[in-house]
């Protein structure tokens, strides 16, 4: 008898096919991460390599360490983002292990060596594996005992050379499919039946056959396995129609097919519309003769003498109202079958379980599409840029199964990037060309079934929901839908909730639903077509886009943030519908909300583009005149555009002036922000200072907020640090005791900039970290991309160079998704100094040139100054000290013009280490001298920016010169 072990088998699927596709040299190199890897592995969970093919043989002494490297070997391999993809089995037996000599193994020998049947084992059940899936017998199982990961029978397997069956069951995380796997060369599944073993394979039922390659669905396969593994005796799979809900139960009840020894049943209810349409169908499906009896009865006889059976009942929809009738009473005649049901509606059935199935995750919808054209078009092997056509296009279709496969079709005639440019076509684009004529050749025919299927007062506010963009809550909906022409309308948050459960409408979160994009565009033509129904036509798209309008334009500025911004699309929506309209007061109010929403979401140049559009209308009242220019101008100066907004705001200021309109207070604030982004300090100061004298309105916290965080930022340019942090201060304490959190989180990233300044990095991290929570959950874009900048580059003078770098990453891509080009420059600065800091001197030398060349553009005088002085020092370090000298002239000047001597002192700290690098210490020793001179006066804390330069520079002085002799 030997030792009893655990035994891993590993194996890597198509390996030859993978060197022939990539190459000898290209899979050697995978190979040898692969290895490293897996032998990491191995140490960390205590096993012992015995040999080493497309896989690896190991041994572990106990089975939960095997299991544990298993899981953490399959996500390696993910990881690594190696082309492998392996299966793995597990087993516990008896096995003789020896460990040979040095002498042997010098001669190449392998170091262990096993021996008997459990190997075999393993083998056999390796082999019955898929890929990615770890089985295990139930040897191993007992083994392993109570475990964290997750462990699912999958039946009993016949393996070859085996007399009795073995149950296996499948290990994983949560990341794991948990799918039986088909039956292989050496092994298949067999169900018990009476004294002998009956093969899966041979098991009744009457599953249509698959056609093509199932894809995805892996998350909803689970969902359903887990119902019915529960106990759950009717599940109800919904959906739109195109959303795959008969492929996906049809590919479960077979994949599944071996946990239901009395077989798996496919009912076909299209046809039916009546109760004895319905027994027809599951007659047919279960091969049942019908005799002279109660039909429902007969069938329920037959179903229950099937033992544990599955009965598939496809297409209920239509006859949703006889399902207590029929499915009902099955239910209670056969307690043993479980049935799984594909509608567009909830059945009413008390115990059913309903089970929403979602489009497809865009992977498994690309995967879908690659999949379909390549049947569609032999040949077709799409390149980087037709998979990201694909990868949109899906977007675009909905993850829909049915629109996706409609138009992958398209590609016999069409690029994919063609396909996608006409999807403003979507429905006679997704149309079948094969001579189908049931409901699922076109998108259309199978959403004008479930359009049949609605009352008056669904189709009337389905239509009208159309008119929304980016979903809607039940008071908006309330609002906008008008049923009063519907012959005894119901309530309308009962009709949403019936399209909810007809799966017309989808409930996104909590309180908000929206319809998908195809949905949508089926409904708005209905709604915009006269004759598709009552009160349908131009007039009732009209008149419902303006019930839109005023209530959106209603929301105003707090209200429309809320939710972080749910509502910024309809918003947008509805100030576009209001110029078309000429509605002057929607359009402004409408544009206002919008604007508070776009200025934390972006993207800044959609708020340009509406802005523009709302003053184009000509005449305006002078109030809505003046807000809509001031919004126009804080737009086009968040885009970058400075010079077109300190126009804009010219022009209001004089127009408010003119007038006296009530805006001038805030149209103030907006172009002091302006001026002090512009270098212009003084005139920011006088801005803010006249806004904050001539604003009335005590209720306005927002406002004073900000004009007291606008003071303390140009207080802390002038290097009035405690004056600075007085202002933050009070901005903090307004915006806490009025509830104005965007304002508590700006205040707080502000107090971090500020102790960073002062060299507090442990109170600056703690506030940087506070203010990105608070924009975080407001989804304040701007604010959390201009923290995350800030604290990169604390992280950075740490030594955190890896933390540094993810969030510097994080703030670029805001700032690029915003269209925020200060921000942006801001950040392509401070990766070049953790570039720098990598000695990655090339790299941050072009981070340096694209942030001075962005700061140009922007006509920002005090960043382009600040980034002058790091791409001066490094030209010096690339031994270009012509070009390091221009740099550090031009960046000192435009810090002088700007006064922003903090800045400056920390530019000449850096002309120091030119000087020295361009071997001239005389010219180092009298810049050196300037810095003391300004800043004899001011207290320069050590751990600041200027006082960590001060210290660097006053090092390299001391070091550069002469020795002195006692």
């Amino acid at each position: 008898m030997g030792e009893f072990r655990a035994l891993l088998l590993t194996d890597v699927i198509d390996s030859t096919r993978l060197t022939e596709a990539l190459g000898e040299a290209a899979i050697a190199a995978h190979w040898i991460a692969h290895d490293r890897a897996a032998r990491d592995l191995l140490r960390t969970w205590r096993g012992r390599e015995i040999e080493r093919t497309d896989g690896l043989l190991a041994v572990f002494d106990d089975a939960a360490d095997g299991a544990s490297f298993a899981v953490d070997y399959h996500r390696m391999l993910a990881m690594l983002g190696l082309p492998f993809k392996a299966r793995a089995g597990l087993h516990a037996g008896p096995i003789t292990f020896r460990e040979r000599s040095e002498a042997d193994v010098a001669l190449g020998a392998r170091r262990f060596e096993v021996d008997g049947l459990a190997i075999s084992i393993a083998a056999r059940v390796m082999t019955t594996a898929l890929g990615g899936q770890t089985l295990l017998t139930v040897d191993a199982q007992r083994m392993l005992g109570a475990s964290a990961l997750r462990v699912q029978s999958h039946g009993h397997w016949r393996l070859k050379g085996l007399q009795e069956p073995v149950e296996l069951f499948e290990v994983g995380d949560e990341h794991a499919a948990f799918t039986p796997p088909p039956d292989a060369d050496k092994s298949y599944r067999v169900v018990r039946e009476g004294n002998a073993w009956l093969p899966v394979r041979e098991i009744k039922h009457s599953l249509p056959a698959e056609r093509d390659l199932f894809v995805g669905r892996g998350e909803a396969m689970q969902s359903l396995a887990r119902a019915l593994e529960r106990g759950a005796r009717l599940v109800s799979v919904l959906g739109m129609g195109g959303t795959g809900k008969t492929r996906l139960v049809t590919h479960f009840a077979r994949t599944w097919l071996g946990d239901f020894p009395g077989g798996a049943w496919f009912c076909d209810l299209s046809q039916a519309r009546h109760v004895d349409g319905i027994v027809a169908a599951v007659a047919q499906g279960l091969d049942v003769p019908l005799g002279k009896s109660d039909p429902v009865v007969q069938l329920g006889h037959a179903i229950s003498g099937r033992g544990r059976c599955l009965v598939v009942l496809d297409n209920f929809e239509q006859v949703a109202r006889h399902a207590e009738e029929t499915v009902g009473r099955w239910l209670e005649r056969a307690p043993d079958a479980q049935f799984v049901v594909t509608t567009r509606e909830l059945l009413g059935v008390a115990g059913e379980h309903a089970l929403a199935l979602p489009p497809l995750a865009s992977g498994d919808a690309v995967a879908l599409f690659v999949s379909r054209a390549m049947s569609a078009t032999p040949g077709f092997s799409p390149d980087a840029s037709d998979l990201s056509a694909i990868a949109e296009l899906v977007d675009v279709l909905d993850g829909l199964p049915l629109a996706i496969e409609l138009a992958a079709a398209r590609i016999r005639v069409m690029s994919p990037r063609m396909v996608l440019a006409h999807m403003r076509d979507r429905f006679r684009m997704l149309g079948a060309r094969t001579g189908r004529l049931d409901r699922q050749a076109t998108l259309r025919a199978a959403f004008d079934w479930s359009w049949d299927l609605l009352s008056d007062a669904e189709k009337a506010a389905l239509a009208q929901l159309s008119v929304f963009e980016g979903g809607f809550t039940l008071e908006s909906a309330t609002a906008v839908i008008d049923l009063s022409d519907v012959a005894d309308a119901p309530w309308i948050v009962d009709v949403v909730q019936s399209l909810v459960d007809k799966s017309f409408v989808r409930r996104t979160e909590s309180d908000r639903f929206d319809c998908l994009t195809s949905v949508r565009a089926y409904a708005a033509e209905h709604l915009a077509t006269a004759g598709r129904f009552h009160r349908s036509g131009p007039s009732a798209l009209v008149a419902a886009e303006h019930r839109h309008g005023l209530f959106f334009a209603s929301l105003g500025p707090k209200r429309a943030i809320e939710h972080s911004c749910a509502e910024v699309d309809n918003l947008v929506a509805a100030c576009e519908r209001a110029v078309r309209a000429n509605d002057a007061q929607i359009a402004g109010l409408a544009l206002a909300g919008a604007w508070s929403a776009l200025k934390l979401r972006g993207p800044f140049k959609i708020a340009v583009a509406i802005s523009e559009k709302v003053r184009s209308m000509g005449a305006l009242p002078p109030a809505i005149a003046t807000t809509v220019t001031r919004i126009n101008a804080s737009a086009l100066m968040l885009s970058g555009r400075m010079a077109e907004a300190r126009i804009q705001f010219e022009t209001a200021l004089a127009n408010a002036s003119a007038t006296a309109a009530g805006d001038l207070p805030h149209l103030l604030a907006s172009f002091a922000e302006l001026s002090m982004r512009e270098g212009f300090v003084a005139e920011a100061l006088q801005h803010f200072e006249e806004a904050l004298a001539r604003h009335s309105d005590a209720t306005d916290s927002a406002f004073e907020c900000g004009v007291l965080t606008g003071l303390g930022t140009c207080h802390e340019y002038l290097g009035q640090l405690d004056r600075a942090g007085d202002y933050y201060r009070q901005a903090l304490d307004v915006a806490r005791a009025s509830g104005e959190r965007r304002w508590e989180g700006g205040a707080l990233g502000n107090l971090g900039q500020l102790s960073a300044n002062l060299g507090e990095s442990t109170q600056a991290q703690s506030f940087y970290e506070s203010a990105i929570a608070v924009a975080h959950e407001l989804g304040d874009r701007q604010w959390e991309g201009n923290v995350r900048c800030n604290l990169g580059l604390l992280y950075q003078a740490e030594g955190r160079l890896d933390d540094a770098t993810h969030q510097l990453d994080a703030a670029l891509a805001s700032a690029r998704e915003l269209g925020h080009a200060r921000l942006e420059c801001v950040v392509l600065c401070n990766l070049g100094i953790v570039l720098e800091a990598r000695a990655q001197h090339q790299s941050a030398h072009q981070h340096y040139l694209q942030a001075v060349d962005l700061a140009r553009r922007l006509g920002d005088r005090r960043f382009e100054g600040q980034f002058l002085g790091y791409l001066g020092l490094s030209h010096a370090r690339l031994q270009r000290f012509d070009a390091a000298a221009a740099c550090m002239e031009n960046g000192a000047a435009l810090l002088r013009a700007v006064s922003d001597n903090v800045s400056l002192g920390v530019l000449l700290c850096a002309d120091v280490e030119v000087a020295q690098l361009s071997g001239d210490p005389r010219r180092a020793r009298e810049i050196f001298d300037e810095v003391e001179r300004m800043t004899a006066e001011a207290e320069v804390e050590p751990k600041s920016d200027l006082g960590i330069a001060r210290a660097r520079a006053r090092g390299l002085v001391a070091a550069a010169a002469p020795s002195q002799s006692p």
